[in-house]
């Protein structure tokens, strides 16, 4: 998979290309399916799949207010492109200049590319303040010579999948429901950089991981299996995701202790995937308190994985 940050960087290289294109905050299971129709058509035509995506989400554009938080950092999002198998994803700055096209303009911008089918979500608007529809696209891709797939919604217990909706479950702290609609477990990527070390003087050394701005379950304890940057195992951890008010109150953070683990990990790209809600987020007492609350948070998710397997 080949990342590019202009689309017009494909002009001139390839022929019959297939483009999905959308925010695809998620790539939840109706984002998969506008992406997996484009690569099913470019293998079949002998074509190219590309993923039409932004640097940013379009609405923080017009509004800093009404920008969503969201739910996959760039990194994290290439990281399930990758799994998908497209062949290459555009990451379009969404400037002034770009916001201003219309939709003629747009669709023009994609015939330059040489691009043979598009495939976009039911309800997915484009052009300047979102003025034409995707109905209109079929019509005026017809001007340009090119196939416009307008893609049906996934339902899930008669809700449509949107990344909307899995935003108010991650908030709310309904994973497994939001792991049903993304069809995955919600994870985190980052790098591991130095904490203070804290945990490590108790007893249980963490994973400080570098923050990013996106949204998070409520603050609190979850087990999580962890994937290192240069291992092949996948590691057991527990985490804890919040403001650590009884050593760093105020201080938001995310903190992985890795089970049986002791590696130099620092500045390791690490995979955090979140899979059980152990217990909300507390204050204690004393550093004491804390251990003994830590040791029992690690024997609880080793029971559970002892119970699961």
């Amino acid at each position: 998979m080949k990342i590019i940050d202009d689309i017009f960087q494909l002009k001139g290289k390839n022929h019959d290309l297939c483009v999905a294109i959308g925010a695809f905050d998620g790539i939840h299971e109706g984002h998969k399916n506008v992406i997996k129709g484009a690569i099913k058509k470019a293998k079949k035509i002998g074509g190219k799949s590309v993923v039409f995506t932004f640097d940013k989400h379009p609405k923080s554009f017009m509004s800093q207010k009404t920008t969503p938080k969201l739910i996959n950092s760039k990194e994290e999002k290439i990281h399930l492109l990758k799994k998908i198998g497209v062949d290459y994803v555009i990451f379009q700055k969404f400037d002034k200049n770009f916001s201003s096209l219309t939709p003629l303009e747009f669709l023009k911008l994609l015939k330059t590319i040489k691009t043979r089918e598009i495939f976009v979500g039911f309800n997915f608007r484009f052009g300047a303040g979102g003025a034409a529809t995707v109905d209109d696209m079929i019509e005026m891709g017809k001007t340009y010579g090119m196939t416009v797939n307008k893609i049906s919604p996934v339902t899930l217990d008669k809700k449509v999948v949107s990344s909307t909706l899995i935003r108010e479950l991650i908030a709310s702290g309904e994973l497994e429901k939001a792991k049903k609609l993304l069809g995955y477990n919600l994870f985190i990527i980052g790098n591991v950089v130095h904490g203070k070390k804290y945990g490590r003087q108790m007893g249980f050394p963490t994973a400080n991981l570098k923050l990013i701005d996106k949204i998070y379950p409520p603050f609190g304890i979850y087990g999580a299996k962890v994937q290192i940057e240069g291992y092949d195992k996948v590691y057991d951890g527990v985490v804890n995701i919040g403001k650590n008010p009884t050593l760093k109150e105020g201080e938001l953070s995310v903190e992985t202790h890795i089970l049986n683990f002791s590696d130099y990990i620092y500045g390791k790209k690490v995979i955090v995937e979140l899979i059980k809600h152990l217990r909300d987020e507390k204050k204690f007492k004393s550093i004491e308190e804390l251990k003994i609350a830590i040791n029992s948070d690690v024997l609880i998710w080793n029971e559970y994985l002892k119970n699961k397997n």
